[in-house]
């Protein structure tokens, strides 16, 4: 009986030989199809855990993903613990941007084989992906105490530290994987973002340099530097990158606004307000255009469009605007002679933003020039030099006219 066991046993595994050898050639010949019958056929013999693995990699070879996970949970439903098949499944999770269950599988793949280093990667990038970004950042800490020259591993790393606001170590990962690989440009990007989180706005504009030499033609990086330039307000730099870039490219509205408030900052007035009245035939409410087409024209003495621009800006402005506004509208209103307006308007700024000490001083030489009240001239540069204290730009002044005024107020009783 024994001996016929035997014999059976020799007659059928040169069959289950040849039946692996035809699908495993059918998948090598790009036969999806065909293997999957095949497979289908050994299926009704053995429900082998290997069968369903190979199914689901013809599944996703044409591209019918939810067919390739049901083999995948076929394939785990026979052998739970096997890695390979849980990182398959990980990994078609994760392209069909399932992240949670991919971290599952690949933490459960991780706990059969902790230094797998290839493993750990993929878990990190599905933690990045579910914005999991401190966890992410620790399992590729673990990666880089073990390989810190991988170019993938570094760049991941890079990443995982910069979204987690570790960003002095995201500077030295990214410095060093852009040591590797120059020409990846999102890496300059998020190098010189996490060098402006850091206040460094020399590196930051250094980085975007770099990123513009190495890319000369990227319309996004010229952009990106003129940008930075500009909200860095070096007007004068941003101005020549904003010319550059027009000289090009299409110039979009943001960048012709910017552009008008660098010639205005750069003291190209009448080229400030040419530009800034291009950008208000096209955007009449926007707040930023009135308030720069009013001090444009504040700054040539036009003092009736002035005080209209400003007047419109602050009403549809918001109000952390709204201090500056006022302090420029009531130069207009002093320059006009309107006196009582003028000094409304610098109350209204002072009463808005207490910081604005320099406030106080005007609205004390207005009412010496609006003749009005010398008592409430006093007064003010009587506050001014108190809440200015050593800040006070125009102390000298304020305590001569102190002296005069008492004099004349003295000789007038």
């Amino acid at each position: 009986m024994f001996k016929q066991l035997v014999l059976l046993l020799f007659t059928i595994i040169p069959f289950v030989g040849l039946a692996q050898s035809k699908i495993d050639l059918l998948l090598l010949n790009q036969e999806y199809s065909k293997a999957i019958e095949q497979i289908d056929q050994e299926l009704e013999k053995s429900q082998a855990a290997e069968l369903y693995f190979k199914k689901s990699l013809a599944h996703q070879k044409l591209m019918d993903y939810p067919a390739a996970l049901d083999d995948l949970n076929q394939a785990l439903n026979v052998d739970a613990e096997n890695v390979k098949y849980l990182t398959s499944r990980a990994d078609l999770m994760q392209a069909l941007g399932d992240y949670g269950n991919a971290v599952v599988d690949f933490q459960h793949a991780l706990q059969l084989q902790p230094e797998n280093l290839l493993l750990k990667y993929e878990c990190g990038k599905s933690l990045l992906y579910l914005n999991e970004y401190q966890k992410a950042y620790l399992k590729f800490q673990e990666i880089q105490a073990v390989d810190s020259t991988n170019l993938m591993y570094n760049k991941y790393s890079a990443l995982a530290a910069f979204k987690a606001d570790s960003l002095k170590q995201a500077v030295k990962l990214y410095g060093n994987y852009l040591q590797q690989n120059p020409n990846d440009l999102s890496a300059y990007l998020n190098l010189s973002k996490a060098y402006e989180k850091l206040k460094d706005k020399d590196k930051m504009m250094m980085t975007l340099y770099r990123a513009g030499n190495q890319f000369p033609t990227n319309r996004a990086v010229h952009l990106k530097t003129a940008n930075a330039s500009f909200e860095n307000k070096d007007f004068q730099m941003a101005q020549r990158l904003y010319d550059q870039y027009m000289s090009k490219y299409d110039t979009l509205i943001p960048v012709l606004l910017n552009y008008g408030i660098c010639l205005y900052h750069n003291k190209y007035t009448e080229d400030a307000i040419e530009i800034l009245e291009k950008v208000y035939s096209v955007a009449p409410n926007d707040v930023y255009v009135n308030f720069y087409l009013g001090v444009s024209h504040k700054r040539l003495d036009h003092y009736k469009l002035a005080a209209n621009y400003l007047d419109f800006a602050i009403y549809i402005s918001i109000p952390e605007f709204h201090p500056e506004m006022y302090h420029h509208l009531a130069q207009v209103y002093g320059s006009q002679r309107e006196f009582e307006k003028s000094i409304e308007c610098y109350k209204k700024a002072y009463e808005l933003d207490s910081r604005k000490v320099e406030v106080l001083f005007e609205i004390a030489t207005t009412y010496e020039e609006y003749n009005f009240n010398k008592t409430l001239a006093l007064n003010y540069y009587q506050q001014y030099l108190q809440e200015a204290g050593e800040e006070a730009k125009s102390a000298d002044y304020a305590l001569e006219r102190l002296k005069r005024i008492k004099e004349e107020l003295f000789f007038e009783e």
